[in-house]
């Protein structure tokens, strides 16, 4: 209303403004919480590996070792994708036998996880994946491959 001033009071907002604007912050809480939840159930679901024969499959990751060092000996594969290969072979085997992500863990995150032998076995491969020039023979790294496999508990 104007009074003589020339003053006009301020206009009140309706109330299904209101409601609309809690409405929408509702709806985006729950689109939240429902784009959460699932992740939630399906890292706990990850976590519980069931446990493989363990025999079978240090039988299974051994012979991967022995073609791979076969097929770099014969020529048929590069020296250092013997090494990449084997160092995947065994974190492959380590990580279906724990069921922790290991084919993306550092040597650090290995050892703080208790995978000692694991890293040290690794950490032999290494210089056969990264250097210039691969440091040592592929016979030496698979059977520090081979050390790993057959040592695991």
């Amino acid at each position: 209303m104007q009074d003589d001033a020339g003053f006009y009071a301020p206009l009140q907002y309706q109330p299904h403004w209101y409601w609309l604007g809690l409405g929408i912050v509702g709806i985006v809480g729950a689109w939240y919480a429902w784009m959460l939840w699932p992740a939630r159930k399906k890292r706990t679901a990850e976590r519980q590996v069931p446990m493989t024969d363990l025999e079978t499959l240090r039988s299974a990751c051994l012979a991967a070792i022995n073609t791979t060092a076969e097929d770099a000996d014969a020529g048929r594969m590069a020296v250092r994708d013997a090494h990449q290969r084997l160092s995947f072979l065994v974190r492959e085997f380590a990580g279906t036998a724990t069921g922790l992500p290991v084919t993306s863990m550092t040597l650090e995150d290995l050892r703080s996880q208790g995978l000692d032998g694991l890293a040290r076995g690794i950490a032999q491969i290494y210089p056969g994946e990264f250097a210039a020039v691969p440091v040592h023979p592929v016979r030496q790294s698979a059977e520090a491959a081979r050390q790993v496999v057959t040592g695991w508990n």
